[in-house]
């Protein structure tokens, strides 16, 4: 009996300091920015209190690869009407929704039936490409890397009703963006060619993307309350709480706009459309680095899928992880994706060295989450890439982001990205007054602005110039300043068509005008070319909400700019006639060669600009 008890004490003890072990162990783990993992809680609560004009409402979840470690949400899905916002809110993921697209892609690549580097087109029914420039293949890698070489797409991503939205292959043939770049040469980030990628899921297990992800990510991961579709049409539980969120934007640092619920439906839906809960996007995060990942069947494919696929130029730094992308912090490196719709802005982040993560989800508000778990943001070690310069000032010119419309009259909406860099002193640039470049070798440079961003600059095969950031890329723009400049003659010379009408409008009441040769053409022509200007004015905010215009809208633009160059070139052929005829009838020389000066600039204007690029000039 005696060497009973003392064995069950013995076992007992054992037990004990086990036990005790293990939550000492526990207490002992911190995150990499130094915060004990019993603390994140109360970290992230504190921050919370602490800054309250930060946010309006904001999800959150920390997780290790074994479990969860804390979960909040903060503020209100509808502040007007005090309804707070809580872990079962749904908010828009926007872009993290690519990394279901390329986890399908990893699925099938380990299934033999994707091979990453073959040509697309041989998944994709014939003649699907309408829009590429070049020959060379364009591989499932590229469009993970992102540098396929499309540009943006004039047309539509998104509508504002669901009567609107169509079958993803329909979407992605009417929405097809012009290819600009040489495939592998430019990382130009583009919805489209994720979306693409995902239509390419459709094409090769014959089911719609939206099904194919239900029954091969989302139910194997038990995530219950995410929908995918467009409309959300695929979870009714997600679409009936999607409509008691409200987004928020910050106007001055301290107010917050409502902005109403900011529901819109995206046509290429694998790019954008995630919808769900907080909870479900930390377990399809958490599949990134736990032991037991159900979403592959060798641990193999998804180490592949984390691993670096393309770099800064030659430079040896990371770009991209088949379609993850890295961010760099004082005591973590991470990869994952961030997220923005028209409501919401979002992240997904990990650490693979040491398996913590982060997600969160706001309709209004910060990113300062990540900074408590994984320290200040920071640039990569650049130390290797420390040499003399031999070509200072090599990085100076006006840039223009490579995924803006490069074509059209819409490429005016690419100089909100303008990168106006000018050599200082000391191997430092400026950026346009906002931001600093520090060169740390030929081709290595820093961007600081609110943090610090690694880049490089190169030339691609045909001699463009690239200054590359990773996900952005910039290129010197030659045409941007005349262009700017011959719009802005147009528009000088439509402000004295203006003055001009008034002045005749003036003569013909006070009964003093009179008519000449080509003068009812004359005064046709400034009249059309204030109302020239009235379809890209309307359009550009139009554009903003529907991430491009639709077609509909594009023929009414197309019809108005037609109609307009019409009668620019027959008032144009008239003034030239008049200014040489020696009709009785003639007006003053000055006002043909006016005239000429004024239509000859608007010809040429739209010409250059191809409006739409529908004239394919």
């Amino acid at each position: 009996m005696k060497k009973l008890v003392r064995t069950v004490s013995v076992l007992i003890c054992a037990a004990t300091v086990l036990f005790s072990g293990t939550a000492v162990y526990a207490a002992d783990r911190y995150t990499p920015s130094g915060v004990a993992y019993g603390d994140i809680g109360s970290t992230i609560e504190n921050w919370a209190s602490e800054n309250p004009n930060e946010y309006v409402s904001f999800v959150t979840s920390v997780f290790d690869k074994d479990e969860v470690l804390y979960e909040g949400a903060f503020g209100y899905v509808d502040r007007e009407n005090n309804i707070a916002a809580g872990t079962d809110s749904v908010y828009e993921w926007g872009s993290i929704s690519k990394l279901t697209v390329w986890v399908s892609v990893m699925q099938l690549y380990e299934q033999g039936r994707i091979d990453l580097n073959a040509d697309v087109r041989n998944y994709l029914p014939d003649g699907f490409f309408q829009k590429l420039k070049y020959d060379d293949p364009v591989t499932m890698l590229n469009l993970m890397n992102h540098d396929a070489g499309w540009g943006e797409s004039t047309w539509a991503l998104q509508v504002a009703s669901s009567d609107e939205i169509v079958p993803l292959g329909q979407a992605l043939r009417d929405t097809e963006p012009p290819q600009i770049y040489r495939p592998g040469e430019v990382c130009s980030y583009s919805n489209w060619g994720a979306a693409l990628a995902g239509y390419i899921v459709e094409c090769i297990t014959g089911e719609s993307y939206a099904d194919y992800v239900h029954k091969n990510i989302f139910e194997p991961l038990g995530m219950e309350h995410t929908a995918i579709l467009p409309d959300h049409s695929d979870n009714q539980w997600v679409m009936n709480k999607r409509q008691e969120l409200y987004s928020y934007s910050n106007i001055d640092g301290t107010t917050w706009n409502n902005n109403g619920k900011q529901l819109v439906y995206i046509n290429i839906y694998p790019a954008g459309a995630c919808t769900g809960t907080i909870s479900d996007l930390a377990k399809f995060a958490q599949s990134f680095v736990s032991d037991d990942c159900p979403l592959f069947a060798k641990k193999e494919t998804r180490d592949l899928l984390l691993s670096p696929s393309s770099f800064l130029g030659d430079t040896g730094i990371v770009c991209c992880c088949h379609g993850l992308w890295p961010e760099y912090y004082e005591n973590a490196q991470t990869i994952g994706h961030p997220g923005g719709t028209n409501a919401c802005a979002s992240n997904l982040l990990v650490d693979t060295e040491t398996g913590i993560g982060v997600v969160f989800m706001t309709a209004g508000g910060t990113e300062a989450v990540s900074e408590l778990i994984f320290g200040q943001a920071a640039t990569p070690d650049l130390s290797n890439f420390t040499s003399q310069i031999t070509s200072q000032g090599n990085m100076a010119g006006m840039y223009g982001g490579t995924r803006a419309i490069r074509r059209g009259f819409f490429k005016f909406y690419g100089i909100l990205s303008m990168m106006p860099v000018t050599y200082k002193d000391n191997n430092e640039y400026d950026v346009g007054g906002m931001a600093t470049i520090y060169q740390v070798s030929d081709d290595v440079f820093v961007l600081e602005q609110s943090n610090k961003y690694p880049g490089c600059v190169y030339q691609t095969s045909d001699g463009t110039k690239i200054l590359t950031l990773g996900m952005q890329s910039f290129t010197i723009d030659n045409t941007i300043i005349p262009s700017l400049v011959l719009l802005a003659v147009f528009i000088v010379m439509a402000v004295a068509g203006v003055v001009c009408l008034m002045i005749k409008l003036i003569g013909r009441l006070a009964r003093k005008y009179e008519g000449y040769k080509g003068s009812l053409l004359i005064t046709l022509s400034q009249i059309f070319r204030v109302i020239c200007l009235v379809p890209p004015i309307w359009l550009i905010p139009v554009y903003s909400d529907q991430y491009g215009i639709t077609h509909q809208q594009g023929y009414i633009f197309f019809g108005v700019e037609a109609a307009c160059f019409a009668v620019f070139a027959a008032t144009l052929i008239s003034s030239v006639l008049g200014l040489f005829s020696k009709s009785e009838n003639a007006g003053p020389k000055y006002k043909y060669v006016m005239s000429i000066l004024g239509n000859g600039v608007a010809i040429v204007m739209m010409l250059l600009l191809e409006f739409l690029n529908i004239w394919g000039i």
